[in-house]
């Protein structure tokens, strides 16, 4: 019997120490494919701002990749194919020649990756990031926080992302509530200035969204100041309307916040404008957050034209 005994606990040892021996291997596998998933997420980052080498994005995606984008509770989320994430990407890396000196950071929250291999051949990996705007001189703001989930997909023995999604947690810092000033209602000075400031809105912005160029032009001054807080300042008109033909003619729909618009008079030159607006792309059928913009109308006699321009995002 004591023979006995001693054969089943020789036998718990055994069993146990291979128990241990698993999970001791399953977790150094994990920790292996963590750091292999993070080397690759490296390259990706790398990809975007700094070598612009798309090409390479085979090497990490998959042909059916899908990425899923939820900008918060007040906007859709939005969806992006494999070629659609190709084609911004290189979009991007083409406006950054003329960004003057801005580029973007991105950067991952300590210890926030997470790493869980599903089968040999399907894994998750989750963690949380930043995103910077860094200006020439050095100055950084952060414009996006957000925690991503990627599902990873093992082909040919090599682990490419299958679909990614990425769930906004807040664009910036909020102020406390002893630092917010909230301003009275608006309420306009001059009813007939107001409306009048209204209808030209509408009507400059139908030349916007209905590629009506002739219009466009007699509408816009010859000495037109645009100011955009992404691409600088233009003050050719000619460049302005051809930049629109050319990238938002067809492509994109400005859609105006309701209610939005405030309108004061300058006396002796015309008005100013302010309001919110949003911009619908067509072609990757998503919608920006509204953003704020800033015009002066200039009337000459009967006819209004649009001289300043002051986009924010």
């Amino acid at each position: 019997m004591r023979d006995l005994w001693r054969t089943l606990a020789f036998l718990c040892i055994l069993l146990a120490s291979s128990s241990q021996l698993s999970a001791q291997r399953a977790s150094d596998i994990e920790e292996d494919l963590a750091m292999h998933l993070q080397a690759k997420d490296s390259l990706l980052f790398d990809i975007a701002f700094h070598t612009c080498a798309v090409d390479r994005l085979p090497e990490i995606m998959t042909s059916d990749f899908l990425f899923l984008q939820d900008r918060g509770l007040e906007s859709a989320t939005t969806s992006q194919s494999f070629s659609d994430f190709q084609s911004r990407m290189k979009n991007s890396c083409a406006l950054k020649e003329t960004a003057a000196g801005r580029k973007m950071r991105r950067e991952l929250l300590k210890n926030s990756i997470q790493t869980y291999l599903l089968n040999p051949s399907e894994a998750i990996q989750t963690g949380v990031q930043r995103f910077y705007m860094v200006q020439a001189d050095g100055k950084e703001t952060m414009v996006e926080e957000s925690k991503f989930t990627r599902n990873w997909r093992k082909e040919n023995r090599s682990w490419k992302i299958a679909m990614e999604m990425d769930f906004l947690l807040n664009t910036a810092p909020q102020p406390s509530k002893t630092q917010t000033f909230t301003p009275r209602p608006f309420m306009p000075t001059s009813k007939a200035l107001y409306d009048t400031v209204v209808k030209l809105d509408s009507i400059y912005f139908d030349t916007y969204n209905s590629c009506k160029m002739a219009k466009m032009d007699s509408l816009t001054a010859e000495d037109l100041e645009f100011y955009h807080d992404h691409g600088g300042l233009m003050t050719s008109k000619k460049d302005y309307i051809e930049s629109i033909k050319k990238n938002i003619c067809g492509k994109v729909t400005r859609k105006l916040a309701k209610g939005s618009i405030e309108v004061y008079e300058i006396p002796g030159f015309g008005a100013v404008e302010e309001g919110f607006h949003s911009f619908y792309n067509r072609t990757e059928k998503s919608e920006s957050e509204p953003s704020k913009f800033i015009i002066l109308w200039r009337k000459h006699g009967d006819s209004w034209q649009l001289t300043r321009v002051v986009s924010l995002h």
